[in-house]
């Protein structure tokens, strides 16, 4: 039971199948959808019809009647025309048939009743299914256009025609002086112009683009048109010359480039004055462009910074669009670059014995470079002559270099001096100089008495603290007393090197100080100022061995 009715509901859907597919054998009446005068040609009745063939071979027979317009239906026709041929294709189951010219003795509008036949025998009629203008009908002849090419030497493009009235019955034409047609001369000109006593019309103008030319009249007469001529300006070969096309500099300094843009007239090359010009990155994908406008004579100038090795290229930008050129040419620019150094950070800190902590940063502008360099730490007494490196320090551009407990002097100048690389390109730099100096320090008439002093006695140690302070240039002054200031008093036993600290006195405002301390063995003293504020060096007074016994 399952199996039949299976093939029960199989049988079904095949032969509803069957009668849904539209076919030859059972093609439905075709339907007129409307009839009128063709707009070309007012004597040419147009029929559109829909139909049941994809190809329209299922149309047989139009025929389309013809009486004086508010007639009734059942009045003779004046003309019955049954020739027609599919002229327009709108779908695959509609299009348009057209006939001849229709010759009628009267002018007028006429009613179009429209029977159609299938090669079945399927008939359609359709009463009033349009009307026939046939009347005399305003028409274009012998519409041009030249050039269709403009060049940019000779943009100026020109549309002639003749504006006439045709008589559909006899097919004569009269001309139609003084009428206005309107004219499209491509996207840039629209004019109208004012025909002659010949019906001659004619438009000259200079286009800025191409586009379509098209001449157009409008008036209670009726409508004309031509079809439309396209106008595609001819784009003039072009080409670049650069003065100089290579050049080096300094990272960071300006290139100035300088040329001409020139387009093939003919035979002849000629400049290209008022072209938008761009300077970048050859095959950059973010545009950083330089743009510059060529003169009457074709001569553009850029003028940029350069900050490594790079190619260039000169070219066209993308915008504004320019139809009269062809913007293909390029011209290459290589820039080859001095990268140059500079010190961003240099400190010299000196301590109480004229030992100095150095820091420093040198940076490279051009060329990017990560390996290692030297930098000298130099030395002069004057800060003019003489410089000399005490220290040469690795290190790499971008990084802080630190040198700690460098011996220095008590006075003098000190600079950071990078020698720079010739065979990488690198310029190099000298820091600012420094001048590194304080106030010297020093103890005079320094002695321990009395010698020789009994072992547990009191001995004196005595002196005078001074200061020199420094020049305004080089040296310092005249030595003075340095009142008020801690002195300390050492004590070194005999076969020992460490010093101990025995005592302390502040000294008078004359400098003066005695410290009485009693001996504890055979040894040298000496008094120092260990203790200096930041503008003085530490100093001491002479070494004195005293005898205990």
């Amino acid at each position: 039971m399952r199996h039949i009715t299976r093939g029960l509901v199989t049988a079904g859907a095949v032969l509803l199948s069957t009668f849904a597919i539209p076919g030859t054998a059972h093609a439905a009446a075709p339907v007129v959808q409307e009839a009128s005068s063709d707009s070309a040609d007012w004597s040419v009745i147009d029929v559109r019809l829909g139909h049941g063939s994809a190809a329209g071979e299922d149309v047989k027979k139009i025929t389309a009647k013809l009486r004086p317009l508010g007639s009734a239906d059942t009045d003779t026709p004046v003309a019955t025309v049954t020739e027609f041929t599919q002229t327009y294709f709108a779908s695959s189951w509609e299009g348009t048939w057209s006939s001849p010219p229709v010759h009628l003795d009267t002018l007028g509008e006429y009613t179009i009743d429209v029977e159609a036949t299938t090669s079945g025998g399927e008939t359609t009629v359709r009463q009033n299914a349009g009307v026939l203008r046939y009347q005399k009908q305003p028409v274009i002849s012998d519409f041009s256009v030249t050039p269709t090419e403009p060049t940019i030497d000779d943009k100026v493009v020109t549309a002639t025609g003749d504006l006439l009235l045709r008589d559909p019955s006899t097919r004569a034409t009269e001309a139609m002086p003084g009428a206005p047609v309107d004219i499209d001369l491509g996207d840039s000109v629209e004019e109208t112009v004012t025909t002659d006593d010949q019906g001659h019309f004619s438009l000259a103008r200079e286009v800025s683009e191409g586009g379509w030319v098209r001449a157009r009249y409008r008036s209670d007469l009726g409508y004309a048109t031509v079809p439309v001529i396209g106008i595609r300006p001819k784009a003039a070969p072009t080409r670049l010359f650069l003065d100089k096309s290579s050049f080096h500099v300094v990272a960071n300094a300006e290139m100035k480039v300088t040329g001409r843009l020139e387009y093939r007239s003919g035979t002849e090359w000629k400049p290209l004055a008022g072209i938008p010009l761009e300077l970048d990155y050859k095959n950059s994908h973010i545009t950083d462009a330089t743009e510059a406008t060529t003169d009457t004579a074709g001569r553009f100038t850029f003028v940029r910074r350069v900050y490594g090795n790079t190619t260039f290229e000169v070219g066209f930008p993308p915008y504004p669009y320019n139809p009269w050129i062809q913007r293909t040419a390029t011209a290459d620019v290589t820039a080859k670059v001095t990268s140059t150094s500079r010190f961003t950070e240099f400190t010299a800190a000196q301590n109480e014995h004229a030992q100095l902590d150095v820091t420093g940063i040198v940076d490279l502008s051009g060329n990017y470079y990560s390996g290692r360099i030297k930098v000298g730490i130099q030395y002069s007494a004057d800060g003019k002559t003489g410089w000399k490196t005490k220290k040469t320090v690795t290190t790499g551009f971008g990084s802080q270099f630190i040198v700690e407990g460098l011996k220095g002097s008590p006075d003098g100048y000190w600079r950071l001096r990078y020698a720079g690389d010739t065979k990488r390109d690198f310029r190099g730099t000298t820091s600012k100089a420094v001048r590194k100096v304080k106030a010297l320090t020093r103890i005079k008439g320094a002695g321990a008495s009395p010698e020789p002093v009994r072992k547990g006695g009191t001995l004196t140690v005595k002196g005078v603290l001074q200061e020199a302070k420094p020049a305004s240039t080089v040296g310092w002054t005249s030595w003075k007393a340095y009142g008020g200031k801690r002195v300390q008093i050492l004590f070194r036993p005999r076969g020992e090197k460490s010093w101990y600290l025995m005592g302390t006195v502040k000294t008078k405002a004359n400098g003066s100080f005695a410290k009485g301390i009693k001996a504890p063995m055979d040894g040298t003293w000496v008094p120092v100022h260990l203790e200096p504020d930041s503008k003085h060096f530490a100093g001491a007074g002479a070494e004195d061995y005293v005898d205990a016994r």
